[in-house]
């Protein structure tokens, strides 16, 4: 699956923010640098010069403008949602769906009380693990692993083996997987969801459906167009209407409380830190954030 692949390009991103000096960090992320596959860290090593990383940043706002400000807001949103929930005790678990190489189940403070589930391929899960444990030492007592192969397992079997309770009030992270997913798929996870305790959320980015369905593209991102939608070998599968998100949540007993769009993702976090990448945000307009609550 092609997931798969990017959970160190997400990491990258993040090893990224930490390059730049702390008052202009949008958030602070310990391990995932140390996560790096060996050719990213080498590259890291190369920006860690600020008028390097100057330099790269700019070639990479030429070549794709708003793609890295837009993971940057992205993680930070993210952490935001996260970090609300615990402060409010809104939750008692999080169940990080297809986790990769995220971090926040080690260092997000006061994540130590819930009960963290990391879901992801096998594959992923074993390599993740293994560095891990070189990092951290001794595992957090409060993150449980649970690989699975969505092709092949159930979602709902195999978080209950891990020892995962619907009854529980739960925060569902989804960053970065709907696209890569079938169509199928994505109503079958939020079907599942839509089975959590009243209360529980989930927060999720989805590409929207007129550019999987090559009907939207800007001149900013004509060149990951060809990337994203190959006709024979596509990277993204599936996508969402913004405009349809509401009923289509309400299909699984899930409301919306907010979708944003790169336009508020700039607007909500550039102003937080002076930082050239988040004054681009908006020209990334094909992917956006939904939060939403499981109702009954």
């Amino acid at each position: 699956m092609k997931a798969i692949k990017t959970g160190a390009g997400v990491a990258m991103a993040r090893s990224i923010m930490m390059l730049y000096p702390k008052e202009k960090r949008l958030f602070e992320d310990p391990y995932s640098e140390k996560l790096l596959p060996p050719f990213y860290k080498f590259y890291l090593k190369l920006m860690r010069n600020l008028k390097k990383l100057d330099s790269i940043m700019k070639k990479s706002e030429k070549s794709s403008p708003g793609i890295m400000g837009w993971f940057l807001c992205r993680d930070r949103y993210v952490d935001d949602i996260l970090t609300e929930c615990l402060k409010k005790k809104e939750v008692e678990t999080v169940v990080n769906l297809g986790a990769g190489m995220d971090c926040r189940g080690y260092y997000i403070p006061g994540i130590e009380r819930m009960r963290y589930f990391e879901v992801d391929h096998p594959d992923v899960i074993k390599k993740k693990v293994k560095q891990i444990k070189k990092i951290v030492g001794e595992f957090p007592d409060n993150v449980v692993y649970v690989p699975i192969d969505f092709q092949k397992q159930n979602l709902d079997v195999e978080l209950k083996k891990a020892g995962y309770n619907l009854n529980s009030r739960t925060l569902f992270i989804w960053e970065a997987v709907t696209q890569y997913i079938s169509k199928e798929a994505n109503n079958s996870t939020l079907k599942y969801i839509g089975q959590a305790a009243p209360g529980s959320k989930i927060i999720f980015s989805y590409i929207i459906k007129s550019f999987i369905d090559g009907k939207y593209s800007n001149d900013g991102i004509k060149k990951l167009a060809k990337q994203f939608r190959k006709k024979n070998n596509p990277l993204f599968i599936s996508g969402f209407d913004p405009a349809d998100m509401n009923e289509y949540l309400a299909k699984y007993s899930i409301t919306l409380i907010e979708d944003i769009d790169s336009v508020e993702m700039q607007e909500r976090y550039s102003k937080l830190v002076d930082l050239d990448v988040l004054k681009t945000v908006k020209e990334f307009d094909i992917e956006r954030f939904a939060l939403a609550e499981v109702i009954k």
